[in-house]
């Protein structure tokens, strides 16, 4: 033995995600949304304006606002950015509050092609 201590090992992210949420706990589920309440898993978002991510000095955010750039969900943000979803729901409704995000309405429920596809969808299984 040469006093190798063997492979480093990987110690994880450096900020954990109650730093990513500065502190701030999850907060209760609420049967009627509001503006206190993070964006919903399924809630589609879009960045108010793509360039504005160039302006933003934390990577996180950054990250959002560029992935934003057409509209997305916040369940695939959070699978495609690598983070857990609370922490993105935690920064879609800031960044959202801040007016750098905009929530896109969902389709409408009536809409034929829609239910077209569900049709489909559900026949294939």
């Amino acid at each position: 033995m040469d006093g190798d201590p063997g492979p480093l090992v990987d110690p994880g992210p450096l900020l954990r995600p109650f730093a990513l949420r500065a502190g701030r706990p999850p907060e209760p589920a609420s049967p009627r949304p509001s503006g206190r309440a993070p964006a919903g898993p399924l809630t589609a978002v879009r960045a108010a304006d793509p360039a504005d991510a160039g302006t933003e000095p934390y990577p996180e955010p950054a990250a959002v606002l560029r992935a934003c750039a057409r509209p997305r969900r916040v369940l695939d943000l959070a699978a495609d950015l690598g983070l857990p979803l609370g922490v993105v729901r935690h920064l879609v409704r800031d960044l959202t509050r801040e007016g750098r995000l905009v929530e896109c309405p969902p389709p409408a429920a009536d809409d034929r092609a829609v239910l077209e596809r569900l049709r489909e969808g559900l026949r294939a299984l």
